[in-house]
């Protein structure tokens, strides 16, 4: 009877009862206890770790897509001197006389046959960079039949005038008018024409240093339609 009540009294200074299931849950608690409680901790900081880095890596992204290029157009007397300067960012519009002068040089650059080999390399590949869509299948076309290597070849040169500025038609679209004048490698006159053209542009802002230096006004003629005008 005494040892019955000495092993109630030691359980009753340990907290413990009688029950052996409760016994060993007691036990487990109290050595794993510690680790589970530093486990979910660990839980807790790499979820939070992991928040952090996600909002991190949308803030990254966020920034490579954003615009941060800025244009610079520069205004210029009749002598090329600047004149006047004026900053345009990624939400400004392109001014209306850099998409004239873009529209009036790519049929420069298009229609021009010289005998300089590089030189007329530079035009078709300054023309390649303002023309999209449309144009761009319509100029493949024009160069498979009418290769300016092949015309300077055969020795007929071109060159193109173009006459006054280019006008607006509509919302996005320009008419252009140009005379051809065709002279053999002597510089003797062979034939004179005069045509027309309405090219539809679109206004795409440069999204990297290279396009900027290639075509600062985004300026791309997507659609050109020419056609002879009557002598």
């Amino acid at each position: 009877m005494n040892k019955i009540k000495q092993v109630q009294q030691a359980q009753a200074a340990t907290g413990r009862g009688d029950n052996p299931f409760l016994n060993a849950k007691e036990e487990w608690l109290e050595r794993h206890g510690t680790y589970i409680a530093q486990a979910a901790q660990w839980r807790i900081a790499a979820i939070l770790a992991l928040v952090l880095a996600v909002l991190s890596l949308s803030g990254n992204v966020y920034q490579l897509t954003r615009n941060r290029i800025d244009r610079y157009f520069v205004a210029v007397d009749d002598l090329g001197k600047a004149v006047a300067e004026k900053i345009r960012n990624q939400g400004g519009n392109t001014p209306e006389k850099v998409v004239q002068a873009t529209v009036a040089q790519t049929i420069v650059d298009w229609r021009t046959v010289t005998v300089d080999k590089e030189l007329q390399k530079q035009m078709i590949n300054r023309l390649n960079l303002h023309v999209a869509g449309a144009t761009r299948g319509m100029l493949k076309e024009w160069y498979g039949q009418y290769s300016p290597y092949e015309v300077a070849r055969q020795g007929r040169l071109v060159n193109v005038e173009v006459r006054g500025i280019p006008l607006p038609v509509s919302q996005g679209s320009y008419r252009v008018e140009w005379t051809e004048t065709v002279r053999n490698l002597q510089g003797n006159e062979l034939s004179r024409q005069d045509y027309e053209a309405i090219a539809t542009i679109e206004l795409i802002p440069p999204q990297t240093e290279e396009v900027l230096l290639a075509n600062p006004g985004g300026v791309y003629i997507t659609n050109l339609s020419t056609a002879k005008r009557l002598n």
